[in-house]
C-alpha cells in the first residue's frame, strides 16, 4: 500500500480497508442525471459523486491537486478570478474571437493524468497509489467504460485546470508571438486583437496544438466558433464589452434587474425570488459596481442593502 492512501486513512480516520474497498468502488458511486441544454433537443450529463467518495475528493484537492500549477490565462474554478477577469483584457480590442472544446469535461480521461504525472515527474503518488487515486478521481462512464471527468465532482474543475495547463502554455506562447490575447474560461476560449485577419489563423493554430499535444485528447465545438468586432455585439462567457472600453452586464439585464427591484420593494418578490435577486446583486456588485451604485441612488440605499444581506444569508 502506498504512502498516499495511508495518510488518507489516518486523516480522515477510514480504516485501510475500508479505504481500499471505497476508492475501488468510487467510479459508479455517482448519481447521474441529465439537465438541459440551450440547444434544442440536446441534454448535458451530470454525474454527482455519493458523499464519501467526495470527501476524498475534498482531501485530494486540499493536500494534492492546490500543489500543481495552472496557468495565468485559465480564469476558472480559481479562488478570487471570475467571469470579470475572463472578459476585460479583452475589453478594448477590436477583434474577438470564442472557441469551445467539444464535450470538455468527458473528453478528459484517466490516461491524461497517467501522463501528466508520468511527464512531471512527480514523487509525490507512488505507482501503487496511482489506480486507486484515479479511482476516487474519475467516474466510470457506463455507456464506453471508460474513466472520465464528471460534470458534478468538486475536483473535476481544479483537475481539468491542471491538465490544460501545457496547452494553455502553448496557445499563449503563440498568441503572445502573433499579439493576440488570450483566455480560457473551462471550455470557452476567447482571443481578441487590433490587428484585422488575424484571428482567421487562430484556429487553424489552436486545432494544431491540440492534434500535437499527448493529452488530454480534445477537439473544437466549431458549431460554437464565433468572430466579433466593434460593429457587432461582443460577449465574453455572459459579459457585454462595450466600444468604450467597459466591461458591462448588459442593457436587458439591467431592465431586468430593474423590475426585480421594483417588484421587491412593493413586497411581490417570495423568499427564493429576493435570495436569487440578492445573489444577482452582488455579482453586479462584483462586475460593474457604478450601476449597483445607481440602483441605491434611484431605489435607495436602504433596499439595496437589505437585498445583498439577503445573499450573504444564504
Amino acid at each position: 500500500m502506498g504512502k498516499l492512501l495511508s495518510k488518507i486513512s489516518r486523516e480522515l480516520f477510514i480504516p485501510l480497508d475500508d479505504l481500499v474497498f471505497l476508492a475501488h468502488s468510487a467510479p459508479y458511486r455517482y448519481k447521474v442525471y441529465e439537465v438541459r441544454k440551450k440547444q434544442p433537443h440536446k441534454k448535458r450529463t451530470i454525474a454527482q459523486p455519493a458523499r464519501e467518495v467526495k470527501r476524498l475528493q475534498y482531501w485530494i484537492i486540499s493536500e494534492l491537486l492546490k500543489h500543481f500549477p495552472i496557468h495565468p490565462a485559465a480564469t476558472a474554478y480559481r479562488q478570487g478570478k471570475s467571469i470579470l477577469n475572463n472578459a476585460k483584457p479583452h475589453a478594448k480590442k477590436r477583434f474577438l474571437l470564442k472557441l469551445d472544446f467539444k464535450d470538455f469535461f468527458h473528453s478528459i480521461k484517466v490516461d491524461d493524468f497517467r501522463k501528466f504525472l508520468e511527464q512531471e515527474g512527480s514523487q509525490t503518488v507512488d505507482a501503487s497509489d496511482f489506480d486507486y487515486l484515479c479511482r476516487i478521481l474519475f467516474w466510470n462512464d457506463k455507456r464506453t467504460g471508460d474513466l472520465i471527468l464528471s460534470i458534478g465532482a468538486p475536483s473535476s474543475p481544479i483537475l481539468s485546470n491542471i491538465l490544460m495547463h501545457e496547452f494553455d502554455v502553448k496557445v499563449s506562447e503563440y498568441c503572445k508571438s502573433a499579439a493576440v490575447t488570450y483566455t480560457r474560461y473551462a471550455d470557452d476560449m476567447t482571443f481578441s486583437t487590433n490587428k484585422p485577419e488575424i484571428l482567421r489563423s487562430v484556429v487553424t493554430n489552436v486545432e494544431q496544438i491540440c492534434t500535437e499535444l499527448p493529452y488530454p485528447r480534445l477537439s473544437l465545438n466549431t458549431e460554437k466558433t464565433v468572430h466579433a468586432s466593434k460593429a457587432t455585439s461582443r460577449r465574453v462567457t455572459g459579459l457585454v464589452l462595450s466600444n468604450e472600453g467597459d466591461v458591462s452586464i448588459g442593457h436587458k439585464r439591467k431592465r431586468e434587474i430593474r423590475a426585480a427591484v421594483h417588484h421587491f420593494k412593493i413586497g411581490k418578490l417570495n423568499v427564493i425570488e429576493t435570495a436569487k435577486l440578492g445573489g444577482t446583486l452582488a455579482f453586479v456588485k462584483s462586475v460593474e459596481p457604478a450601476y449597483l451604485r445607481a440602483l441605491k441612488k434611484h431605489y435607495g440605499e436602504a433596499v439595496i442593502n437589505r437585498l445583498l444581506k439577503q445573499n450573504t444569508n444564504q
